[in-house]
C-alpha cells in the first residue's frame, strides 16, 4: 500500500440525488491512485449524519463523506472537532454555470402541459401542487421560500404539498403529473433526465434559482495531513488525465476545484437562516 493509506472508508449521503455510480467511480480513482482498498456506505435516508445518533466521524467509523451543504453547515454549527472540510469540491456543468465555478443551482421544473396553460414564471404557479425532497433541502425548499419571500409572497402561495423524499422522486412526480411543479437539485436533473420516459422531454425548466454553496467533501480529522493532501491533489488533477476526465464527464462533472469554509458563510448562511421556517406555515 502506498502513501500511508491502506483502507479508506467512504460514505455518501448524496444518493439518489446523485447516482451511486459516481461515488463508485471516486472509489475506483482513489484505489488506483493510492493502491489501497476502499469501501462505500450508501445512506439514502438522510442528507448527512443522523442528528439523533453518534456521528460516524466522532466514533471513527468513516474517513471520507459526501453530504449536502445543509448537513455540513449543521455539523459545523455543532463545532464538531472530528471533522474537517476537504479543500476541494466538484464543479458541475449547467447552462447558468458559464464560468465553470463551484456551486450548484435549484431548477424549478413543470410539466410541458403547464407551459401550454400560460405558466411562464414562478409566480404563475400560485396554488399549484408543489413536490419537494425535504424541508431542510437548500435547493428543494429553502431557496424557494427565500425567493418567494423576496417577491412579497408567503406560504399561502403553495397549493398542496407533496414530500417526495428525494430530488429524483420530485422530478418523477412532475413527469407523471402527480405534482405540478418542483424545485430540484440541478445536478439531479442533468444526469437523470436521459433515463426518464422519452428522455424526460415533458419536463420543462421554468426558472433557475441560486447559485447555492458547493457540495462539501468532509474528512475525518484524525487522518494524516499527507493523506488529506494526497486525496485533494488526486481530485484536482482529474482534468490532466483524459480517461478520468471522460469518466467524470458522464456525471456532469467538469473538474474539481479548491473549496474553503468561507463559502458556507454570507449568502449561503442567509439561505440557511430560514431553516426554522416551514413550507406549510406563514413565514413573515
Amino acid at each position: 500500500m502506498s502513501k500511508g493509506i491502506e483502507d479508506l472508508r467512504i460514505i455518501t449521503y448524496m444518493c439518489p440525488t446523485h447516482p451511486v455510480q459516481l461515488y463508485e467511480l471516486i472509489m475506483e480513482l482513489l484505489e488506483e491512485s493510492f493502491g489501497c482498498y476502499t469501501s462505500l456506505q450508501y445512506e439514502s435516508r438522510t442528507p448527512g449524519p443522523f442528528m439523533d445518533r453518534p456521528d460516524p466521524f466522532t466514533t471513527d467509523k468513516v474517513d471520507l463523506a459526501f453530504m449536502t451543504s445543509a448537513a455540513y453547515m449543521r455539523l459545523r454549527e455543532k463545532k464538531n472537532k472530528a471533522i474537517e472540510l476537504l479543500p476541494v469540491t466538484p464543479v458541475f456543468a449547467h447552462q447558468m454555470n458559464v464560468e465553470n465555478k463551484p456551486g450548484y443551482f435549484s431548477d424549478v421544473i413543470i410539466h410541458s402541459d403547464k407551459k401550454a396553460h400560460n405558466v411562464n414564471t414562478l409566480l404563475d404557479l400560485r396554488g399549484c401542487t408543489f413536490a419537494y425532497s425535504d424541508e431542510e433541502s437548500l435547493s428543494g425548499s429553502k431557496i424557494v421560500l427565500k425567493t418567494l419571500k423576496a417577491k412579497g409572497e408567503n406560504a399561502s402561495f403553495f397549493g398542496s404539498l407533496l414530500r417526495s423524499g428525494s430530488h429524483l422522486a420530485s422530478a418523477q412526480m412532475v413527469l407523471s403529473k402527480q405534482a405540478e411543479w418542483a424545485a430540484v437539485d440541478s445536478t439531479t436533473l442533468l444526469y437523470s433526465k436521459k433515463f426518464m420516459h422519452d428522455g424526460g422531454k415533458d419536463i420543462i425548466l421554468l426558472e433557475t434559482l441560486g447559485r447555492l454553496p458547493p457540495y462539501p467533501i468532509v474528512i475525518n480529522a484524525k487522518l494524516d495531513a499527507k493523506v488529506k493532501d494526497a486525496i485533494t491533489q488526486t481530485l484536482l488533477n482529474i482534468p490532466q488525465t483524459a480517461d478520468w476526465k471522460r469518466k467524470f464527464a458522464k456525471f456532469g462533472i467538469i473538474k474539481f476545484e479548491s473549496n474553503n469554509d468561507a463559502v458556507y458563510d454570507g449568502p449561503a448562511a442567509q439561505v440557511w437562516a430560514i431553516s426554522s421556517e416551514k413550507l406549510n406555515v406563514r413565514y413573515y
